[in-house]
């Protein structure tokens, strides 16, 4: 069962992941990477693993360029 303490990180975490993403601090993006992947493996059901892996490929792009 989720606690109220687990379901607050969660959203810290989840904001802090957004902020990187939308300032496009690259430099932190594997965070982002691992929160996203850890997210995807304890909540499978929470997006489509095709949906999950076009997320993943193309935050992986904005890396690259």
């Amino acid at each position: 069962a989720t606690t109220l303490e687990d379901s607050w990180r969660l959203r810290v975490s989840s904001a802090w992941v957004y902020s990187i993403v939308k300032n496009r601090d690259v430099e932190h993006f594997e965070r982002v990477m691992g929160f996203l992947e850890a997210t995807y493996r304890l909540l499978p059901r929470l997006i489509a693993p095709i949906k999950h892996m076009k997320i993943m490929f193309g935050l992986k792009t904005m890396v690259w360029k």
